[in-house]
């Protein structure tokens, strides 16, 4: 009864397949406002109105938010034992996920990264001047942070 129950975990397999698929999606934008701000940069240089650097920071905010697809379907596809491979060695030491635990603070970290990135960008960007609404987004990341080092210290 147990083993049938097992057969179960390759339905995460539809879930990883998505994820990954979300992951080319966002790693071909990426590419695509890379690409638009090199051109940007290449005809304009480092023109105030064309701001080149806005678009390289919007194509690395997307390459971010692939990691974090990309790490989440790794880590699922490791903790569900979808794929049998004993040979770890291809893998970067911190992929090696062993438990929930890790994959957790994995996706921490690398959401922390991507808000940060997010954060700058939409700061950037922002036209409409300095208001008191543009501190949610440090004030989430404070916080998670703060989260992220009592987990770590205990």
């Amino acid at each position: 009864m147990f083993k049938k129950l097992l057969y179960v975990r390759y339905l995460f397999l539809i879930v990883v397949i998505f994820m990954m698929l979300n992951s080319l999606f966002f790693i071909i934008g990426g590419v695509i406002e890379s690409i638009e701000g090199i051109k940007i940069f290449i005809t304009h240089g480092l023109d105030e109105e064309k701001k080149p650097g806005l678009k390289l920071l919007k194509g690395l905010d997307l390459f971010l938010i692939s990691m974090v697809f990309m790490i989440f379907a790794i880590g699922i596809v490791r903790l569900f034992g979808i794929y049998k491979h004993n040979d770890d060695d291809s893998l970067p030491s911190w992929l090696n996920i062993g438990s929930f635990k890790e994959l957790k603070v994995l996706l921490w970290e690398t959401i922390l990264v991507t808000l940060v990135v997010f954060t700058l960008t939409s700061i950037a960007t922002d036209r409409s001047g300095l208001h008191w609404e543009m501190l949610i987004l440090p004030g989430v990341i404070l916080i998670l942070s703060l989260s992220l080092f009592l987990m770590r210290k205990h």
